[in-house]
């Protein structure tokens, strides 16, 4: 998807939908499911959304809770981000099993819209080819997925 369209796609749900999710997991490796350890996971993660955004989560406020996954924030006057990390529930129906990351991003700043941060995010994370990524609207619209989710929308 070119940058007009993947822009289109996440503008259109502006009027609908202030946030927009971002369900992140591993991309195959070789035709086959990575294998999946949550706590390496989050830490690959947080490092490329760190880098891909030039920040630098709160780690104090950061969780690392085996019962409750990985919980990182960022706030600043310009955006705030949340990455929650936990492993698949059993029964997850996919494509959500495939992607048990959460990631929001959220605009604090009048020259920029939220849908253009979260656009930016999933083309930037889409780059680095090692995640499968499905943005959705909070009422569940999908925007955008980089792998094939079905018809079941």
């Amino acid at each position: 998807m070119d940058d007009s369209a993947l822009l289109e796609a996440f503008e259109q749900h502006e009027g609908s939908s202030k946030d927009f999710y971002l369900n992140v997991g591993p991309a195959d490796i070789g035709g086959e499911p990575a294998p999946w350890d949550s706590a390496v996971f989050a830490e690959r993660l947080r490092r490329d959304v760190e880098a891909v955004l030039s920040l630098t989560f709160d780690l104090i406020r950061g969780a690392a809770d085996p019962t409750e996954g990985h919980t990182y924030w960022y706030e600043s006057g310009e955006r705030s981000v949340s990455l929650q990390v936990d492993d698949p529930e059993e029964g997850d129906p996919f494509p959500f099993g495939k992607v048990p990351a959460l990631l929001i991003i959220r605009s604090r700043s009048e020259e920029v819209a939220t849908w253009e941060l979260a656009a930016g995010l999933y083309r930037d994370l889409c780059s680095l080819g090692t995640y499968f990524i499905l943005a959705e609207t909070k009422h569940g619209d999908l925007v955008t997925a980089n792998f094939d989710v079905g018809d079941d929308w």
